[in-house]
C-alpha cells in the first residue's frame, strides 16, 4: 500500500524526468533502486493527477518527434 505509482516508461526515465520538471510537475527517477526506465508517481488531487498525466503526455510526444 502506498501512495504514488511506479511507471515503466519502457525508456531511461531521467530525460522524462526533466522534460516533466520544466513543466513544474516534480516526480522521481528510481534508477536508484534498479529501474532505470520508471519513475515514481505520487498520488495527489485530482487536478494535481491530471495535471501530471498532461506533462507525462506531452513529454512523451515531444521526445518521438
Amino acid at each position: 500500500v502506498a501512495n504514488f505509482v511506479s511507471v515503466n516508461l519502457q525508456r531511461p526515465a531521467l530525460p522524462v524526468f526533466e522534460g516533466m520538471l520544466r513543466q513544474g510537475v516534480i516526480v522521481r527517477p528510481i534508477a536508484n533502486y534498479g529501474m532505470p526506465d520508471h519513475l515514481r508517481i505520487t498520488i495527489g488531487l485530482e487536478e494535481e493527477n491530471a495535471k501530471a498525466l498532461d506533462a507525462l503526455g506531452r513529454t512523451l510526444a515531444a521526445q518521438i518527434k
